[in-house]
């Protein structure tokens, strides 16, 4: 007979109670000593181990929902195992074995088609389905493996030289199941309401998704964990346009050159309204760098290039146009600047963060003036003694020192080139003094009197360098200084000011840390607010990396949130920003831009593929540099094949390289003509008129988890065919997408079962088959599943220029289908009160060759919600009707057309509390 330990003995002990036979337990929570698993659905489970022996019952900054339904659970002891059972899965853990391994913990569960999944610690799935990256900065055919599903490899952003590391495994895997590690995550602290860090040493916290083929169910599950998608402004899912692609400085050569001073407000109003009278249709303008003064330096205020910021943000509301402003809260790897000392917030945020302002100098002199410069081919400068006291540099030829040797008559030169000056001094000079150089390019050796001094070192994206000269000058005399430069990419020699003798050090950059909540406030409320509330609507969260630093939490997604968080409790309204992907969690912080890619064509499709795994990790507003961002004009038909792909994306943007005020923007239209304003007018066309079908699908994502763009095997996942095609995927679920990623224009594409429609030619074609098909620069393959109803809106200059009052219904085939339109007012938050709307409408055909389309009365109200709506219904592949009626009545206003075989009927207006009911045959 075995012994009894009664449960208060157990616990005494830190044991859990379990008896010898297993039984349904009254919670779903089981403790076996520094171990606790809980089960939040029968096939979720949480795995904690404690070394603290203290388990984690609040929020992190990942994983959000606490709170779950109960769990019927069976847990027992076999042979010194634990053993929980629920509905779905099995769970063994070796009792007194420690932290979780390979070795003590098992979970299975049962797969109908097959033998039963098993998982435990550190396996390897093999079939997982992908994630994200954090960015896609810098990748190119060179880096880009055969699989697309694979990630970039030996991807290093230049300049900071950090590996981008690959993508780990998504939430969706034919092997059935997908980890979540929370260990270290920071946790919420209700009474700061702020996050603080975990205690150390970090325990083990998982979470264990176990499944067969319910992707969909898996969605659903992680947005309750981790946070659902929020409903971004309707405006959003429209057109971008992005400018400014560049750095300005003031008071500097390139601000004072004819192509800077230029491309200023005037310009970009005359660029955007070109777009305007090219009937070009287009919701957003991003400015890049150059909006505001100091470049990285960082600042808040504007650029002379905009003098009339008030006036310019009140031209662009006239026109409907929303504006979204570049910003850089930090550079991973870097010490960037965020805000220069030189802005006009300097003084008061420094006040806010209680720091003071650096000290005054009591001595500067401008050294800028008369350098000599020579070029050094041969590297005969170091042998020949160039920096020499008495070295004859008569020959040398004046150079300035505020633009690269390039742009001063050596063009063609890149090596070595030597700088010299020679200056008097006063003979009473301060105990300290530095020289200042602003920026060289690249690197430097400086020597003054002769002697070799040593400067300090910066990391790009800073630039100002300085020298502790105060040991080799020789006050009241004349003093020599030369530097030997070796050129880099972007030119050589002194590129930027100042140049300058001072005898305080230069201050340190400012910075903020995000995980900081002081600092949060300060950054968003003293320096983006008033720029929000003067009409700015969208931040482009640029830079990389984010500006967070706390142990254990990822810096991009409280960055991501800082940004997402303020802009909604500034505005009152839907916030949305343009970042980079910060792990789990960032679903709650759309949208994502996946950086600067090389304009290639391989390039092109991987972002097709990597778009659409998106929705693997439930991120679905993902924005690409449609024509690539390192590319200057590339060729018409790569242009073309971006810009269709970017009609089917979740974000049409486009951008490109920094090369704006001496090339323009390498996006627009006319620089192909006639055929580039044509392509762009229709597609940014259909994308406008696609809005109420798009932003329908954007209710699906706040409310079912299901992205846009869908992968096909998130459509069909027992199909083994729908995992073959990576560079397809569904927009929505009536709409298939193949784009064109060959110059040839052929396309070879899989369509699955069922009966497939051009949606732009309306040719029939049977599924579960694969077609080879030509199509012509402006073409592009895109499919309607049968009995499919799209609704569009009316064409317009921009997304919202029109209330919904006409709605146009696209419907086709013989088969049956139905739509469900959701409407709100597409920028406040009213939404999440039920301040909405829905208009069911179904297709049917019948046998005897009638066919009927239905449209529900509107259920539920916004504010601006239209009452009265006429309808225009395109129907397509039915055949010329003998007779239609509406709501039983006869009607006359409808036309065929031969060329395209459709039917076009115009209903008049009417209120939408009113069914429609159409019929034809």
């Amino acid at each position: 007979m075995k012994p009894y330990l009664s449960p208060a003995l157990v616990a005494l002990f830190g044991l859990v109670w379990m008896p010898l036979v297993a039984h349904a337990q009254d919670t779903s929570r089981v403790i076996a000593g520094d171990a606790r698993f809980e089960f939040l659905t029968p096939s979720l489970v949480r795995m904690e181990y404690a070394p603290s022996g203290t388990f984690v019952d609040v929020p992190t900054a990942v994983v959000q929902k606490r709170n779950w339904p109960k769990v019927t659970i069976r847990s027992a002891q076999e042979n010194g195992w634990l053993v929980v059972r629920t509905s779905s899965l099995t769970l063994r853990y070796r009792l007194k074995s420690g932290p979780f391994n390979a070795d003590n913990l098992q979970v299975s569960w049962n797969n109908p088609d097959s033998v039963p999944h098993t998982w435990h610690p550190g396996q390897v799935d093999a079939q997982n389905l992908g994630g994200l990256t954090y960015s896609l900065d810098h990748v190119s055919g060179s880096n880009l493996t055969q699989d697309d599903r694979q990630s970039p490899v030996n991807d290093i952003i230049p300049g900071i030289d950090i590996p981008l590391e690959p993508a780990k495994p998504g939430l969706l895997s034919r092997s059935g199941y997908a980890l979540i590690d929370d260990s270290r995550t920071p946790l919420w602290d209700a009474k700061t309401d702020w996050i603080t860090p975990r205690t150390q040493p970090y325990g083990q916290d998982w979470y264990l998704f176990t499944y067969n083929r319910n992707y969909r169910s898996v969605l659903q599950t992680y947005a309750q964990l981790c946070g659902s998608v929020p409903m971004i402004p309707r405006y959003a899912l429209g057109n971008w346009i992005t400018d400014f692609n560049f750095e300005y400085f003031p008071d500097t050569a390139d601000a004072h050159e004819p192509d800077f001073q230029r491309y200023n407000q005037q310009y970009l109003e005359g660029e955007l309204s070109r777009l305007r009278e090219n009937h070009i249709p287009f919701d957003t303008l991003v400015l890049d760098f150059a909006w505001h003064n100091y470049g990285w330096q960082g600042g808040y205020d504007w650029s002379p290039l905009i003098p009339h910021p008030g006036q310019f943000l009140q031209w662009l509301r006239e026109r409907g146009i929303k504006l979204s402003l570049n910003d850089h809260p930090g550079y991973a790897g870097t010490e960037e600047s965020i805000l220069s000392y030189n802005d006009s917030h300097a003084a008061d945020v420094l006040n806010a963060l209680g720091k003071p302002l650096p000290p005054k100098p009591s001595f500067e002199l401008d050294i800028s003036k008369s350098w000599t410069f020579a070029i050094d081919p041969h590297d005969q400068g170091m042998s020949q003694h160039w920096f020499a006291v008495d070295y004859d540099d008569r020959t040398w030829k004046p150079i300035r020192t505020d633009q690269s040797w390039l742009q001063q008559g050596y063009a063609d030169y890149q090596g070595i080139g030597w700088y010299r000056t020679s200056l008097t001094l006063p003979a009473k000079l301060p105990d300290a003094l530095y020289l200042y150089l602003g920026e060289v390019g690249q690197t430097y050796r400086i020597f003054v009197n002769g002697k070799e001094t040593t400067h300090s070192q910066v990391q790009w994206p800073r630039r100002l360098t300085y020298t502790d000269i105060r040991p080799y000058i020789k006050p009241g005399q004349r003093n020599e200084i030369a530097l030997r430069v070796v050129s880099g990419e972007d030119g050589g020699g002194i590129i930027r000011g100042p140049v300058q003798l001072t005898n305080v050090l230069p201050p340190d950059r400012i910075y903020f840390d995000l995980s900081n909540k002081q600092q949060a406030d300060v950054f968003m409320h003293d320096l983006h607010a008033p720029l929000m509330q003067s009409g700015v609507n969208v931040w482009w969260v640029d830079g990389g990396g984010g500006a967070a630093f706390m142990p254990g939490l990822n810096p991009q997604l409280w960055t991501n949130k800082v940004f997402y968080d303020a802009s909604q409790q500034i505005t009152g309204q839907r916030g949305f920003i343009l970042s980079r992907y910060g792990d789990w969690g960032s679903e709650r912080y759309p949208g994502f831009f996946t950086g600067d890619t090389y304009s290639e064509w391989p390039v092109l499709a991987y972002e097709v593929a990597f778009t659409a795994r998106g929705g693997n990790v439930l991120v679905p507003y993902i924005s690409n540099d449609i024509g690539g961002f390192h590319g200057a004009k590339i060729d018409f038909d790569l242009y073309a094949r971006w810009i269709e792909f970017g009609a089917f994306s979740p974000i049409l943007r486009m951008h490109s390289a920094h090369a704006n005020p001496r090339e323009g923007n390498m996006r627009m239209p006319w620089l192909y003509g006639d055929k580039g304003i044509a392509l762009m007018r229709k597609y940014f066309t259909l994308r406008t008129q696609l809005l109420p079908y798009i932003y329908t699908y954007s209710w699906q994502t706040h409310t079912q988890s299901m992205p846009l763009l869908r992968p096909l095997y998130l459509q069909y996942p027992d199909l083994d065919e729908a995992y073959q095609h990576s560079h397809e995927y569904f927009f929505g679920e009536e709409i298939l997408v193949a784009p064109v990623l060959d110059a040839s224009g052929n396309c070879t594409f899989y369509l699955p079962p069922g009966s497939w429609i051009d949606f732009f030619t309306g040719k029939h074609y049977d599924g579960d088959h694969s077609f080879t098909v030509h199509y012509e620069t402006d073409e592009t393959p895109v499919f309607v599943r049968d009995g499919s109803i799209i609704p569009e809106q009316e064409p317009s200059d921009y997304s919202d220029a029109k209330p919904l009052e006409t709605l146009i219904l696209n419907v086709y085939g013989t088969g049956t289908g139905s739509f469900e339109l959701y409407e709100d007012d597409g920028r406040s938050l009213g939404y999440a009160k039920g301040e909405y709307a829905l208009t069911a409408m179904t297709y049917t055909a019948n046998a005897d060759g009638s066919h009927a389309l239905t449209i529900a009365p509107t259920k539920g109200t916004y504010q601006g919600q239209p009452s009265t709506r006429s309808y225009v219904v395109r129907i397509y592949g039915t055949g010329k009707p003998q007779e239609i009626s509406a709501n039983g009545k006869p009607l006359t206003q409808w036309s065929w057309h031969d060329q395209d075989a459709t039917i076009t009927i115009t209903l008049p207006k009417q209120s939408i509390r009113d069914d429609v009911i159409l019929t034809w045959r």
